[in-house]
């Protein structure tokens, strides 16, 4: 049956009047020719129409156009006649939101136009005194909470609330205490702003948060061999930089008295504690009752408590109908709804923590973390996700390892969390294993597998063919470059500056029919490790002997004018195309014939200086890793590009990896290795 009175543009804002009206003779083509467009999609009904539409629509008394105009008024104030559009999408999961695109995005008057998502909703707050007429004639817009700043009792109320749901009903994060970091600060009661730091005896037991945060360019308290026995008898909370006093204060409204900060529970300055402290990362996030996440801080300086932007929201309550609030806000963009596909130019600024390596670790190991985002706070355990604004969160980044999953999917987890972790920036190079070790020990752990500067023994092969992400979104070739100083072998992906994509996470694997064959062995490894973290740093000369099938004196020519790091070569009668981990040089060295020699080598030289050309006659050796054979004969054959080590003449250095289909009935050959005997290589 008919509703007794619905709007022809806005359709009440409801999806049942929509499709009713989808009905009516005449509705789809009523507004076409002038800008208006209405059409069914899978999960709903979509009106994309000019601005300007909703504004005429008002003067005919629509209460919703009315609270529409309001809204455009609030979100694009810049106007222009006729030119800004909208969507408005109406779900059958009961959301309502609009897309606007002005025709003017830029800052005028300092007001800017919103492009983007905004979220129609009634608050929550508003709908307890609402008359049973009310509540059903609007019904079908969903009640929100708002957001309200990170120091309300409403936002404290909302981590309460995950963590005893959490705690009381959630078997997959009960915890194991048995291992407590060595120190903790211990923090006075609520007004009381006395800490020191505590050294935990044997048998601790006590329930303690951790923090997550970035450290920045401020000047953070630390605990070094000569100020320990100072911060052990105790000190002013005060003293302490804006987001660790922040964490503190969370902590005693939460009735805990412990609090784990990497900067004040790891002697700074001492090599051995460093190193002992760091490679405990996995039990101390995995173990904490909390990790509190400064996603909004860049700096330890800057409170996250105090932090006062929040999505822009609108309040509008109906006349004549005093019980009824509607309200407007700007999507959330960050954190959990983070679209990190969105490309470089992308105006959304990520948290100071997406972008930082330690950070990933610090978030990925929590049994249980709440963070505090740009937009509102997040929460994240091992059984759930949720955040304030009570959307659906965004899974393309999201990566875990946890017990219970097939080797597979712990694999496939890990490369995952590698190429996020690669396209985050560290302020000491030289931890880039260390950044990750926490991680790297929950999948050792979790599987026995043998860790390899980055890489695990027993996928080894698949491991190797990780390559440079060229057409990463949000960074751009040229960025690439060496580490100032050695942190890892050429053969890992930790020795180049770049995003990396690795096999398990590119499109050849997500093709079901897809079996690698093997063309080559593991003989042995030898990775020098600079402490007693074996998922720390490496030393110079860490090697892997490999034994396979290798193809010398192929000769690489380039680069390709305007792709980075790209070269030609001739492979089987086949000219194709490389690119190389990064752009390349050519070096002379003798050979153990006498003989002077050229090959290719990676360049320290930055992609801004322009690339070198290589010299006519620069070889390289291709080595054949694996093929994976399809039944009509088609396939793929994997080979690692291999320069002569200039530490080493007699080992190699990895260039990259190249990726040849091979199709014989379209002319496009398996190159034929079978001639080339077996033997033993080393790669640095």
């Amino acid at each position: 049956m008919r509703s007794e009175l619905w709007c022809d543009v806005c359709c009440n804002l409801s999806l049942d009047i929509a499709r009713e009206a989808e009905l009516t003779p005449g509705f789809n083509n009523r507004h076409q020719n002038n800008g208006y467009h209405a059409s069914r999609f899978e999960t709903g009904y979509q009106i994309d129409c000019l601005c300007q539409f909703i504004k005429e629509s008002k003067s005919s008394g629509c209460e919703f156009c009315k609270f529409l105009d309001k809204v455009i008024d609030t979100f694009i104030p810049n106007q222009t006649s006729h030119g800004d559009s909208m969507l408005l999408h109406l779900r059958e999961d009961s959301s309502t939101s609009i897309y606007f695109l002005p025709s003017n995005p830029n800052t005028i008057h300092g007001r800017t136009n919103f492009q983007g998502t905004v979220y129609i909703y009634q608050p929550t707050d508003s709908v307890l005194g609402q008359s049973s007429q009310s509540r059903s004639a609007y019904a079908h817009i969903p009640v929100l909470p708002d957001i309200k700043p990170p120091n309300s009792k409403e936002s404290f109320n909302y981590l309460k609330t995950c963590l005893k749901i959490c705690t009381e009903t959630h078997d997959s994060c009960r915890q194991n205490l048995s291992s407590p970091p060595k120190r903790l600060l211990h923090i006075g009661v609520c007004g009381d702003d006395s800490v020191r730091l505590y050294e935990s005896p044997d048998g601790f037991r006590e329930p303690y948060i951790a923090l997550s945060y970035c450290w920045g360019k401020s000047n953070v308290v630390k605990t070094e061999s000569s100020n320990i026995q100072l911060l052990i008898q105790g000190f002013s909370l005060k003293q302490l930089p804006a987001a660790i006093q922040d964490a503190a204060h969370v902590t005693q409204k939460l009735g805990l008295k412990y609090l784990w900060v990497d900067a004040l529970c790891i002697i700074q300055d001492s090599k051995t504690d460093w190193e002992e402290q760091s490679a405990k990362m996995c039990s101390i996030y995995e173990n904490a009752h909390l990790t509190i996440i400064a996603s909004s801080s860049d700096a330890a300086n800057v409170s996250f408590l105090n932090h006062s932007m929040r999505p822009l929201t609108f309040r509008y309550r109906v006349p004549d109908k005093p019980d009824v609030v509607l309200a407007a806000r700007a999507e959330c963009k960050n954190g959990h709804h983070l679209d990190s596909s969105a490309g470089i130019g992308n105006p959304i600024v990520p948290d100071p923590t997406i972008s930082r390596g330690w950070t990933l670790q610090e978030s990925v190991l929590p049994t249980r973390a709440i963070s505090y985002s740009t937009d509102e706070l997040q929460w994240h355990c091992r059984s759930t996700r949720s955040c304030e604004c009570q959307r659906r969160v965004n899974d393309h980044q999201v990566a875990s390892i946890s017990a219970g999953q097939s080797q597979l999917d712990t694999l496939r987890q890990w490369d995952k969390l590698i190429c996020i972790y690669a396209q985050r920036t560290l302020t000491y190079s030289e931890d880039k294993f260390p950044a990750i070790s926490g991680i790297s020990q929950l999948v050792h752990k979790q599987t026995g597998w043998r860790y390899l500067a980055g890489l695990w023994e027993e996928h080894l092969i698949y491991q190797l063919l990780w390559e440079r992400h060229s057409f990463h979104p949000l960074v751009d070739d040229t960025d690439t470059s060496m580490p100032a100083k050695y942190r890892a072998p050429s053969f890992s992906w930790a020795s180049v500056e770049c995003p990396v994509i690795t096999f398990t996470a590119g499109q050849d694997a997500t093709e079901e029919n897809v079996i690698l064959y093997e063309d080559a062995r593991l003989v042995n490894s030898n990775i020098l490790l600079s402490g007693a973290d074996p998922f720390g740093r490496v030393e110079p000369g860490s090697s892997l002997t490999m034994e396979g099938r290798l193809m010398q004196d192929v000769e690489l020519r380039g680069p390709m004018e305007d792709t980075y790091a790209a070269y030609y070569v001739l492979l089987g009668g086949r000219d194709l195309t490389f690119e190389a981990d990064i752009q390349l040089e050519t070096f002379h060295f003798t050979g153990s014939n006498g003989l002077l020699q050229r090959s290719a080598r990676r360049s320290a030289r930055h992609a801004d200086q322009g690339p070198l050309e290589l010299e006519s006659g620069t070889m390289v050796s291709v080595f054949l890793l694996a093929h994976a054979r399809n039944t009509d004969g088609t396939g793929t054959q994997y080979f690692l590009f291999l320069g002569a080590s200039p530490s080493n003449h007699n080992a190699y250095e990895r260039l990259g990896v190249l990726m040849m289909g091979c199709n014989p009935q379209e002319g496009y050959n398996w190159l034929d290795f079978r001639d080339i005997p077996v033997q033993r290589i080393m790669l640095l």
